[in-house]
């Protein structure tokens, strides 16, 4: 009982003598992904998945696409062009429709994706410049 008292006020003094703002002092970092994240996007991350849908048809949905930071916060500052492709091409299709767009506060939009043969076994890369890619689940294009 008495070590766990000893560790608690150690910890409540090294939790006084912290600025919260450096977030350095102990090891404890804020924020959600548990990265080292400085606001600055260092990878592309599909927030809304390709969808399976038919043969040369727009998909019902827009893929969204978001540049983020190591702690998985979108940079509201990138608006570079972020431009899809298809990673897994089972049938040797081609990607149609506007799969190079401008990201707008961090954030690419594609609408009017289209894929030009049916299979299953698709998916989608997302790349810009030199942030780590972003690869997309993987869906079906149907007859």
């Amino acid at each position: 009982m008495r070590k766990a008292a000893i560790g608690i006020l150690v910890l409540a003094a090294l939790a006084a003598s912290c600025d919260p703002t450096t977030e350095s002092e102990v090891g404890f970092t804020t924020g959600g992904g548990g990265g080292t994240g400085t606001g600055v996007a260092t990878k592309l991350v599909f927030t809304q998945e390709p969808v399976s849908t038919q043969a040369t048809a727009a998909m019902p949905s827009a893929v969204v696409v978001e540049a983020e930071d190591g702690l998985g916060n979108v940079d509201t500052s990138f608006t570079a062009t972020v431009t899809l492709s298809l990673l897994s091409n089972p049938d040797s299709a081609a990607l149609g429709g506007n799969f190079s767009v401008p990201a707008i506060a961090g954030v690419a939009t594609f609408s009017n994706l289209t894929v030009s043969k049916a299979d299953t076994g698709y998916s989608l890369i997302a790349s810009s410049g030199t942030l780590a890619t972003g690869i997309s689940a993987s869906f079906t294009i149907t007859p």
